[in-house]
């Protein structure tokens, strides 16, 4: 991961094209995140883009990999929840992190951590600095690792492209914010 972020960090297109094909082996491979996850995490991102291609590939493709109706149900409720995102300095902001929560807590620790990852996910494409501190914070109160936080990265690159680098900085800042 790091080189490619390292490689990221001064490219053109031709290497920027290079960068991509080597994230999209990666995100096909079995790493610290199972291949489902990757798959429903990528649904989700297709949904939020709302990108009709990829919503049928990563359907298809975590069908295949046994993702429940239940877990499908998860993720459409993410998108829909990120979707409902206060922008700027709303007094709605409170409100929405309080129904986040109730939504988000589960006794099934898997649950909560996929919904997290996924909107983690999300918060990374929209730019949205809160979204990424909160759910980062909470992935890894549940049990996520940095490492697997970083493999979510080239998910969200292969959906939204150059965008994602601007947003490393802040997770990183976060991180370490969380650590002290």
């Amino acid at each position: 991961m790091a080189q490619f972020m390292k490689k990221a960090s001064n490219y053109g297109l031709q290497e920027f094209l290079e960068i991509m094909g080597e994230l999209s082996q990666v995100s096909t491979k079995k790493g610290l995140l199972t291949r489902q996850q990757k798959e429903l995490i990528t649904l989700g991102l297709a949904l939020y883009k709302n990108c009709q291609r990829c919503i049928t590939i990563h359907s298809k493709e975590a069908s295949r990999l046994k993702a429940t109706e239940l877990q499908f149900g998860h993720v459409k409720k993410v998108m829909f929840f990120m979707n409902a995102t206060p922008h700027g300095d709303s007094n709605l902001w409170h409100d929405w992190v309080v129904n986040w929560k109730d939504y988000s807590y589960s006794k099934v620790k898997e649950r909560r951590q996929l919904r997290e990852m996924l909107a983690l996910a999300i918060s990374i494409v929209m730019q949205h600095e809160k979204q990424i501190k909160l759910h980062l914070n909470a992935a890894l109160d549940v049990g996520i690792s940095i490492e697997q936080i970083f493999e979510i990265v080239p998910l969200v690159m292969l959906m939204d492209g150059a965008p994602t680098l601007s947003q490393i900085p802040k997770i990183l800042q976060c991180y370490e914010e969380y650590q002290q």
